[in-house]
């Protein structure tokens, strides 16, 4: 089979995404070897830049299958990084789903002037970036070549996204934190920046540092998309409650009005989530349609059914000296341990602890409930007392058969 000319190759480069034809075009690249050079004579003589294209502004490893990107190791990381000279044309970098690679691949980027944007968070946007298990990317590693871009004055960093490891690690790594607080003495080193919406003078965007946090590590007033910066001075442009640049508690990202919609918790909670990470635990009224996030689902769902109502259709009751909880239609069900509240003294306590203190009220409504429930217990422990006998009763005559069969085999040994 003869050769593909090279015109071929290149317009099938055109179908690929970006990433991809950088594979392709080392894939072709000349070989190393003097043996693999004889038998690479027959192979078409390809510009591996026409292959791999020129518009390299974004570089992002979401492109590619999630499973190729996983594979990828720091010598195919490099390689890409080289071939395309991405510390001289890359602008913004997002390591997405390269979850096998330590950060040595990344070496090439040392010192440079164009980048921008580096995600090292290894997910995609709007995804939770909790990985197990925890992937290999090192301090070690990649600490030393920020720190590279960093010092050089001419740098054009504006926004970086850790791994949440690094960031939730305790003790937190004393060379990830120093590397923070130089990225922050660069940032006020550049002096104040302008709000893109209000044109307002606003302190550099740095990196919190307040060890513990939940943003701890990110960059504030920084859209982690645009790279935009935005005052909290002025509101979303769909929601005038909240400010233009908001944190999701679920992909730990800053997201401006813009790039993505900030949607607040419908219990009302202080909890704020991009509209890709959202939870979507409805309210189980039939008339409601909030949605809330699951840290208040889990505080508003009944223990019995599962089932979970906002704080304005809140169907649940709470003990009032134990953590059982159960809904109204739960609570009417027999043989469950109901939560009741009393419509006199006004206390909400369940079966097992309005027995156990019902000398410590002297409501009458509560006393009538407690005789209530020590007649059910008593007529369940005489049940329970007359399945014990009858149980007795058929142990009793399997031993006597039993014994009966032992004689007649002793008869006939006999």
């Amino acid at each position: 089979m003869p050769p593909a000319p090279s015109r071929l190759l290149e317009e099938v480069a055109n179908y690929l995404a970006p990433i991809s034809r950088a594979l392709f075009a080392i894939a072709i690249a000349p070989p190393s070897s003097p043996y693999d050079i004889i038998l690479a004579r027959c192979r078409p003589r390809v510009s591996r830049s026409s292959i791999a294209g020129s518009d390299w502004h974004t570089l992002d490893f979401g492109d590619i299958e999630k499973e190729l990107a996983a594979k990828l190791t720091d010598d195919d990381i490099s390689k890409i990084l080289l071939h395309i000279d991405a510390a001289q044309k890359v602008k913004r970098l997002r390591l997405t789903n390269c979850i096998n690679i330590s950060g040595s691949g990344l070496a090439s980027l040392r010192h440079s002037i164009s980048i921008e944007q580096i995600d090292l968070s290894l997910v995609e946007a709007h995804r939770s970036p909790i990985l197990d298990p925890v992937p290999p990317l090192s301090c070690d590693q990649v600490v030393p070549i920020l720190e590279s871009i960093i010092s050089h004055e001419r740098n054009s960093l504006k926004h970086l996204q850790f791994p949440h490891v690094w960031r939730h690690k305790e003790p937190v790594d004393p060379r990830f934190f120093g590397s923070l607080q130089r990225y922050n003495e660069m940032m006020e080193n550049r002096g104040p920046i302008h709000c893109l919406k209000c044109n307002r003078n606003i302190y550099s965007p740095c990196m919190e540092l307040c060890e513990g946090g939940r943003d701890f590590g990110t960059q504030d007033i920084t859209c982690s998309v645009c790279t935009n910066s935005y005052c909290y001075r002025c509101s979303a442009d769909d929601d005038h409650h909240l400010c233009s640049v908001q944190f999701c508690e679920t992909c730990e990202r800053f997201y401006c009005s813009k790039c993505s919609t900030i949607v607040q918790c419908g219990n009302n909670c202080d909890d704020l989530y991009c509209v890709g990470c959202l939870p979507h635990n409805k309210c189980a009224s039939p008339h409601c349609l909030r949605t809330f996030c699951n840290s208040c689902r889990l505080n508003r769902a009944c223990l019995k059914c599962k089932k979970s109502w906002c704080n304005d259709c809140s169907d649940c009751i709470d003990c009032y000296y134990c953590a059982e909880r159960s809904c109204v239609k739960c609570s009417e069900k027999d043989g469950v341990n109901r939560v009741h509240e009393c419509d006199d003294c006004g206390r909400a306590l369940c079966d097992r602890c309005q027995v156990k203190r019902r000398q410590s009220c002297d409501c009458k409504s509560c006393a009538k409930r407690t005789s209530s429930l020590l007649l059910k217990e008593n007529k369940k422990l005489q049940d329970e007392i007359k399945s014990l006998k009858h149980e007795n009763k058929e142990l009793k005559d399997e031993n006597k058969e039993m014994r009966r069969n032992m004689d007649l085999a002793r008869m006939f040994l006999r």
